[in-house]
């Protein structure tokens, strides 16, 4: 029994020097379960952050996606408008040829009517006088009669 009694006595020491750090760890081990479940609280809450940042980018991407094609249609329209407005003064430019070459051709025609009303006047009060020489293409230079 003696030597029982030691045996029990040299366990229930040994027990009490793990319990010491049994007890330690067990703590230590509880610490970290809730540091373990903090970073899990943590993690979801950047999860849901995350999430959410995704959702306002997606949201942007979108409005600026749908400004972007209103522009795009907006340019497109302009450029249209430029195109018609490039033709129209292209007509106009046209026009603007045709009626300068009809007014050059009327102030040409009424100059030489002109022209011709002045010798014929001139051979009515000088009937000997040589005209022939005259035309439309002559200047006169210093008393001389040139070709322009």
């Amino acid at each position: 029994m003696g030597k029982a009694l030691a045996t029990s006595c040299l366990a229930i020491s040994k027990l009490k020097e793990w319990k010491g750090p049994a007890e330690k760890k067990s703590h230590e081990v509880t610490k970290l379960l809730q540091q373990v479940g903090s970073l899990k609280h943590e993690t979801t809450k950047l999860h849901e952050e995350f999430q959410q940042s995704q959702q306002e980018v997606k949201a942007l991407l979108i409005e600026n996606s749908k400004e972007a094609l209103d522009l795009y249609e907006k340019n497109a329209r302009l450029q249209a408008e430029v195109e018609r407005l490039k033709e129209k003064l292209a007509q106009k430019d046209e026009e603007l040829v045709k009626e300068r070459e009809a007014l050059t051709d009327d102030a040409a025609n009424s100059y030489l009517a002109s022209f011709e009303d002045v010798v014929g006047q001139a051979l009515r009060v000088h009937p000997g006088v040589d005209f022939s020489q005259l035309g439309l293409s002559k200047t006169v230079v210093d008393r001389q009669l040139v070709d322009e």
